[in-house]
């Protein structure tokens, strides 16, 4: 990721991804105007700072919504001539045009999804579609955490890496999954449960468990299991969350790293690194995952990946899984009509269970 820094104003517009429009300084410039750009996967994040006082007319990019989040003091910007404050963030679509003006040098984070981002749900995308205006506001919890994610991968520091595919899909899928939680508490949707006839939870459940099962070795995502159950993401994570107190990507986070100690303890040092093996399973920001995988593990993944082989103790932890798995009956036991369910072989309650 390079910096782009520029003197002429309508190409720093022309540059900056959501938008189509012209800025006009109010003021003499204090500081550069710049914008990093990086994709993540169907994604495009930006960090663009405005260099000094000015205003904005322009209109939302076609085909695209654009999340824009304020990185310097919010009362200082106004859209469509409304000031802003710490829970305020804009949302950018076409046809819906919009002013900026900023007395300042001004950092905005963005994040730019195609209307048809695989996230963007139908009862979403119907609200976003007819939704009226820029400026919104939602819990400025997920505004932080878009800052620090789109900041993260937009610092270009070393320990970021994108380059392997599945390491740009996990960073589509955290950035993702925190923007559609900023719509939907902006846009008030309201949950419905998705009880029978239509699905039951407890299948949706198994479905997603059985594809974990059946994948060891080899990287998941939320998409994944989506498809497998048949549900979308937003029903996904709110039937993970009801069960089991997380969403199915912190699950999928904690599978995530015991793979990687699986594969670092299985490979050859003088022929792999950590980084690679690590990217392969979609790890992004290797600093962060050093100090998560240190935690949860008491060594360093470099330490793992030097263990020679049978020294160390290479049993995976599945017990929650495996009970897991029994609980959530299959896709067979569902396909049994009711009245012979007590003829079906009952799932084993053993002693032996923990």
């Amino acid at each position: 990721m390079s910096r782009l820094i520029f003197r002429d104003f309508d190409e720093f517009a022309d540059s900056i991804d959501g938008i189509a429009g012209r800025f006009v300084p109010t003021a003499r410039s204090t500081a550069e105007w710049w914008v990093d750009a990086v994709p993540a996967g169907a994604l495009s994040l930006q960090q663009i700072q405005i260099g000094g006082s000015a205003t904005f007319a322009g209109d939302g990019a076609s085909g695209s919504f654009t999340l824009g989040i304020p990185m310097t003091r919010p009362q200082c910007i106004r859209i469509d001539g409304q000031r802003l404050d710490g829970n305020s963030f804009i949302v950018l679509k076409q046809n819906q045009p919009f002013t900026f003006a900023g007395h300042e040098v001004t950092r905005w984070a963005g994040v730019t999804l195609p209307v048809d981002h695989a996230v963007l749900g139908p009862e979403l995308l119907e609200k976003l579609h007819a939704s009226d205006g820029a400026c919104t506001r939602t819990d400025p919890l997920r505004l932080e955490q878009l800052r620090w994610l789109i900041g993260r991968i937009c610092c270009g520091a070393a320990t970021i890496d994108l380059s392997d595919p599945a390491a740009a899909k996990m960073a589509e899928q955290e950035i993702s999954a925190v923007a559609v939680r900023a719509l939907e508490r902006s846009l008030k949707l309201q949950l419905r449960p998705i009880g029978r006839p239509h699905l039951s939870r407890e299948r949706v459940i198994a479905r997603a468990l059985d594809l974990i099962r059946a994948h060891e070795g080899q990287p998941l995502f939320t998409s994944d299991l989506c498809r497998a159950a048949g549900v979308s993401e937003r029903t996904l994570r709110n039937t993970f969350n009801e069960y089991f107190g997380v969403g199915p990507i912190r699950l999928l986070k904690m599978r995530q790293l015991r793979e990687i100690r699986a594969a670092l303890l299985a490979a050859d040092p003088t022929h792999e690194t950590v980084a690679s093996i690590a990217g392969r399973f979609g790890v992004w920001d290797f600093s962060l995952f050093a100090r998560n995988y240190k935690r949860l593990f008491g060594e360093s993944p470099s330490q793992t990946l030097r263990t020679p082989a049978g020294s160390s103790d290479q049993a995976e932890d599945t017990s929650w899984l495996n009970y897991a798995v029994r609980k959530f009956a299959d896709d067979l036991l569902y396909a049994v009509p009711r009245s012979l369910n007590s003829a079906a072989v009952p799932l084993h309650t053993g002693s032996n269970e923990q």
